[in-house]
């Protein structure tokens, strides 16, 4: 009897401690996903603040990298600029020249405020007007112009020899003044537009005033007026058209003699002693050109080897 009790009361005691180690399982199940969601929390946290500092390291590191390139560039403008001003020597003083990369924004500028005869350079912003104008409706791209006797002018051109009776297309007037540098073209299309309205239109794009009358431009003017040649900020669907008649030019001994002539959309001047070379340089990194002289000798040799020293600079 007393065996059975015991054997009783160990069963019960069996079952009450099986009972207990159930219930603490289920605690410990209910309570898992609390701890659980604790550890992953602070998982969470702990990688959003790794992450918080990799973005922070991350800006720092770009804004290192962005600094350290811009002071390499910046360096590789001032020797450039030395090299240029080394070759040009004692004729500095003769020599202006902007030199700006589209691109980054970076430029070279010597003597760029100084005024010089502006020559046949000034046949860029002429024909940007006409165009500009065509655009607006203004005038009509095919219209025919008639020659009168005060167009005539001496010099570069291909129309002091023709025959001027017949009248001749605004485009082809165009063409003629920058392929050829036509002196009797620029003036037909100045009587078109209104030769007061180029020094207005000029004034526009620089933003400030210049002096209406004669033909003097400094480089920095130039090279802004090249600039919204190559930008084209009212979609000027003639600008296009224009900057590769202007690639097609006759003249190939300044800006484009020892660079490929293909990238080069450019506009020569001369008068007197007054040598000039503006234009675009459509290389893998664009920049634009301007380069005056006065009195400088052998003027077409300087420009051309300032252009290749820039050229070979950006290879």
């Amino acid at each position: 009897m007393k065996s059975n009790n015991v054997v009783t009361l160990l069963a019960i005691m069996v079952f009450f401690a099986t009972l207990s180690i159930s219930k603490h399982q289920v605690i410990a199940t209910g309570g898992a996903p609390t701890t659980n969601y604790i550890t992953t929390s602070n998982k969470v946290t702990n990688q959003v603040i790794s992450q918080d500092i990799s973005e922070t390291q991350y800006r720092l590191k770009y804004k290192q990298i962005r600094l350290d390139e811009e002071t390499q560039k910046q360096a590789q403008i001032d020797t450039l600029e030395k090299s240029i001003r080394a070759f040009v020597g004692k004729n500095i003083n003769k020599f202006g020249m902007v030199y700006y990369d589209i691109n980054s924004k970076k430029s070279i500028v010597i003597n760029g405020d100084k005024q010089f005869a502006a020559a046949s350079t000034i046949k860029t912003p002429i024909n940007m007007l006409v165009y500009d104008m065509i655009k607006d409706k203004k005038i009509n791209i095919n219209e025919k112009l008639k020659y009168d006797k005060d167009d005539f002018e001496d010099g570069a051109g291909i129309l002091q020899g023709a025959d001027l009776s017949k009248p001749i297309s605004i485009k082809t007037l165009s063409d003629y003044s920058i392929i050829y540098s036509d002196n009797i073209a620029i003036n037909m299309l100045l009587r078109k537009i209104g030769k007061e309205n180029r020094y207005n239109y000029i004034e526009k794009i620089v933003g400030h005033p210049i002096v209406h009358k004669g033909n003097n431009i400094t480089p920095k003017d130039s090279a802004k007026i090249l600039e919204r040649l190559y930008s084209n900020p009212d979609n000027n669907p003639y600008y296009g058209s224009m900057i590769e008649t202007m690639k097609n030019t006759e003249y190939h001994d300044r800006i484009d003699k020892y660079i490929p002539k293909e990238i080069v959309a450019h506009k020569i001047g001369d008068y007197a002693e007054c040598v000039n070379d503006t234009g675009i340089v459509f290389k893998g990194n664009p920049y634009i050109l301007v380069v005056f002289t006065n009195e400088i000798s052998g003027a077409n040799e300087v420009i051309g080897q300032v252009s290749k020293i820039i050229y070979d600079a950006q290879k």
